[in-house]
């Protein structure tokens, strides 16, 4: 509990440190990716030398904000936002526990310390920055900051590791050991753990099998379908017995739909792309592999592709994005092949992807 009280007397700091700066090849147009990458200390100058890498929908070079201090973690989902609303890029400095801002042209805005910072998402209406933070998986809680002043004005004592803003239903929807849906003013709407899901007859393992945790959640974009669903991944952890690497989909109620057993593929990243109108493919990274894993929205499997992807993430007006250590590129989301690419003169593990 103190700790928690000194947590939300930390004060908000205006600015960032001397240690971050940034070079832009552009001034303030809006990027339409953001790829946030973990330099290795010999090569970054220690744990202050990491980059956000803009690039316009043809990956080019917009700029680059370098001096940040990130690293991976549980979940790496929506760790980064692009806000046109404000005309600047909002990231997770996890490794200096604090969020922090920068204006489209790279100038530093906000620096709002939050101890545990995992994951960031913008309100509907603008005004508010939620995250979810927390040392621990069972110490997790949400905080609401003014998306202004970065002032803090609500925090819950519950949370997850990634989370994501759903904007035709009105809430946010949070994973980690539960499932959350909730309003920006608190009202928890679903809360059960990803153990007791409300299982179907075909899929006894949702409420059989011991879980470790949930690390990425995305949503159908068919705002005006009953029938969208909200997807989520979760991960087997060697030291819980009985946990499964798992792949399933709930709709607006957190009822279970779809389950996928994904076996050996290691599930880290996932996004539901659109192609050819409403057909939607949801794409999983294996990170055992690094391969590209689809699926239908029915859940049957469509097929593997070969790639070296970390993250994958999916925008309306940029289309379908994949960061890895050595570049990153946008795919056509129907056959997954290569329409730009941007490579890195550094190897260095993505740990955050924003696609606009």
């Amino acid at each position: 509990m103190a700790r928690h009280n000194l947590l939300a007397l930390m004060s908000v700091v205006i600015g960032v440190s001397f240690l971050a700066c940034s070079v832009f090849a552009q001034s303030n147009r809006p990027p339409s990716v953001v790829v946030v990458r973990d330099l290795e200390p010999d090569l970054a100058g220690g744990i202050d030398g990491d980059q956000a890498i803009l690039l316009d929908s043809h990956a080019n070079d917009r700029g680059v904000i370098s001096g940040l201090g990130v690293s991976g973690a549980i979940a790496n989902q929506n760790r980064v936002l692009i806000d046109t609303v404000h005309e600047r890029v909002v990231l997770i400095e996890n490794l200096r526990d604090r969020l922090s801002t920068f204006a489209f042209d790279g100038t530093p805005q906000l620096t709002v310390p939050l101890e545990g910072a995992a994951s960031v998402v913008l309100t509907d209406d603008a005004t508010r920055i939620g995250c979810v933070a927390g040392r621990t998986l069972d110490e997790r809680q949400t905080v609401f900051f003014d998306a202004t002043t970065g002032k803090e004005v609500r925090r819950f004592n519950w949370g997850g590791v990634a989370l994501v803003n759903d904007t035709a239903g009105s809430q946010l929807w949070s994973v980690g050991r539960q499932l959350i849906a909730f309003s920006p003013d608190g009202e928890i709407r679903i809360r059960r753990p990803l153990s007791r899901l409300p299982a179907e007859p075909d899929y006894p393992t949702v409420i059989n099998s011991r879980n470790w945790c949930g690390v990425g959640v995305v949503i159908e974009p068919n705002p005006n379908s009953w029938w969208r669903n909200i997807w989520i991944i979760e991960r087997d952890h060697p030291d819980v017995g009985g946990s499964r690497n798992r792949l399933f989909a709930v709709d607006e109620d957190g009822q279970t739909r779809i389950l996928v057993e994904l076996q050996e593929i290691d599930p880290i990243s996932i996004a539901c792309a659109t192609y050819q109108g409403d057909l939607h493919r949801i794409v999983v990274v294996d990170g055992a592999t690094g391969d590209l894993v689809s699926f239908d929205t029915d859940g049957k499997l469509m097929g593997r592709h070969g790639s070296e992807a970390g993250l994958v993430a999916f925008g309306e007006n940029s289309g379908l994005w994949v960061a890895g250590r050595k570049s990153v590129a946008r795919l056509d989301p129907g056959d997954l092949t290569v329409i730009a690419e941007h490579s890195f003169e550094i190897e260095a593990d993505p740990v955050g992807l924003a696609v606009r």
